[in-house]
């Protein structure tokens, strides 16, 4: 199901108009490109309002995440989400085709990355262009998995999701550090230009966004599993887990990788 955050504050609430386009409920359940559940099928605590006016969130996610190339486990450690959004930066924003004219059809719905990694961050480490000294993160290993969900009908089809596009950064996690390292190299990438992705594969069981419209940056959460082929390698990734950070980006700016 793909759900908005419950609150008791009316003036954080989107319009009507924005809710029917991104409130969508009891759609859950396996999508029909279906790989195998990593999730317990035992009952899950849901969470309640508490007393004293401190609100709880109503969504019920674990804190998993996951990322095997060949069975082989890659620790994972962050859960995180870029999605399209539209110039008033309220909601999600509806593309004209989720595949980019790539399809013989065009099937409106909405673009969203999920990101599955395991980073180091140098605080104030990397200078831009412009002359603005920004944070440096260096990717160790790790899955971006861009997905388009089809609307129909003005509903979220998440069991027609589909998998766009993939990127895989892996290294070796048993190799020590350098002498006089403090932080481990960036790692490899594996989806290189010329390596083959087939069997792409995508199932969101719940997918729950932070309030966009109050410029929340972490929050709601997803359980989804995506899969593929690169290079004669079977990868798998996923997470049921609440986003760590929760990115925004407009239709102008939006890119894949």
């Amino acid at each position: 199901m793909l759900t908005t955050p419950h609150s008791g504050y009316r003036n954080t609430l989107l319009s009507a108009a924005s809710l029917l386009s991104i409130a969508f409920l009891s759609l859950g359940a396996a999508g029909c490109q279906s790989t195998t559940s990593v999730v317990s099928d035992a009952p899950v605590a849901t969470s309640t309002t508490m007393t004293h006016g401190i609100m709880s969130t109503q969504s019920s996610y674990k804190d998993t995440r996951y990322l095997t190339i060949d069975g082989k486990d890659y620790p994972v450690y962050e859960n995180s989400a870029r999605i399209v959004v539209n110039k008033a930066k309220n909601s999600p924003e509806l593309v004209a085709d989720i595949f980019d004219g790539k399809a013989e059809s065009a099937v409106p719905g909405y673009k969203v990355m999920f990101i599955v990694r395991t980073n180091s961050v140098a605080a104030e480490g990397r200078k831009l262009d412009n002359g603005q000294v920004i944070e440096n993160r260096m990717i160790h290993r790790g899955s971006k998995s861009l997905v388009g969900i089809p609307v129909v009908d003005g509903q979220a089809k998440l069991d027609q999701a589909q998998l766009l596009d993939f990127d895989i950064i892996y290294d070796d996690v048993n190799k020590d550090l350098a002498a006089g390292e403090v932080v481990k190299p960036r790692g490899q990438k594996l989806t290189k230009a010329d390596a083959p992705v087939t069997n792409k594969q995508v199932t969101i069981r719940s997918l729950t966004l932070p309030n966009i419209a109050s410029g929340e940056s972490a929050g709601g959460g997803v359980d989804f599993e995506a899969s593929a082929t690169v290079a004669g390698k079977q990868i798998k990734t996923g997470a049921n887990s609440a986003f760590n950070i929760f990115y925004t980006v407009d239709s102008d700016n939006a890119r894949g990788f």
